[in-house]
């Protein structure tokens, strides 16, 4: 069944409204026609099958059938990614969201080629979450991961707080295994539940020895990905999984 977004603002009663562009992909790209069976989402956990109305060129209005919701999750599973170069950063988004990341921050290291200013940050992070907003709608994601504009590490670390799990990719000696970070936050069998866990991932090259430094003061502990080196994007893709893996068996909040 083809899978609509419309936020929540365009949910009334048993009535939601698709905007100018879902419409068009609808009636457009799907030929999607009245009385067609569709299934829409809210971002915020709300899902429901509905029923093609009418479509204009503004705009469709679907009947909801039936609606259910999904809780969030209990754990917040972020990743803190050095933006790469090209177009890397929207495939990264795009797993990441997959892999059931609820929050995705794009800083700026002392490695990373990408050069951002104020007014081009804005536009980066709007057309990063069209990206994760159209992961959504493949994968059947129905909690849209929040994207926060990009950031140098510096400020990051200034004003964030690490996660009760907070590990980040490291080339330098003194990483422990994953198996030991995740033991050491209560993530192994028979520790406690921790309430959020965050990766942070490097640019090519990793990150300096003084940005290695301030993390580990921040909170972070350092965690190695073996023997082979690891592109960044990998890094992000194989972190996302370990620490999903391990917050498997927690239950959502109801």
């Amino acid at each position: 069944m083809a899978r609509f977004f419309a936020p929540p603002n365009a949910w009334r009663g048993d009535m939601v409204s698709l905007d100018a562009a879902e419409s068009r992909h609808a009636c457009e790209v799907l030929r999607l026609k009245s009385g067609d069976s569709l299934s829409v989402f809210d971002g915020a956990g709300r899902i429901a099958a509905a029923t093609l109305l009418a479509a204009h060129r503004q705009g469709a209005d679907l009947r909801l059938e039936s609606v259910s919701t999904e809780p969030r999750a209990a754990v917040e599973l972020t990743l803190v990614q050095a933006v790469p170069k090209g177009k890397l950063m929207e495939w990264i988004l795009e797993k990441a969201t997959e892999l059931g990341a609820t929050r995705v921050v794009p800083v700026l290291t002392e490695r990373t080629v990408v050069q951002v200013d104020s007014g081009d940050a804005l536009r980066k992070q709007e057309k990063w979450q069209r990206v994760v907003l159209e992961a959504c709608k493949q994968c059947g994601q129905n909690w849209l991961p929040r994207i926060d504009a990009p950031v140098s590490l510096k400020e990051f670390l200034r004003g964030e707080r690490p996660a009760p799990c907070t590990v980040f990719g490291s080339l330098y000696p003194g990483a422990v295994s994953f198996p030991e970070a995740l033991a050491d936050a209560g993530m192994a069998s028979g520790g406690s539940d921790p309430t959020g866990a965050m990766a942070l991932i490097g640019p090519e090259g990793d990150f300096t020895e003084t940005e290695a430094r301030d993390l580990m003061l921040w909170g972070a502990r350092p965690v190695t990905f073996g023997p082979i080196v690891l592109r960044a994007e990998t890094a992000a893709f194989y972190s996302l999984s370990v620490l999903r893996h391990s917050l498997r068996g927690i239950p959502r909040a109801q």
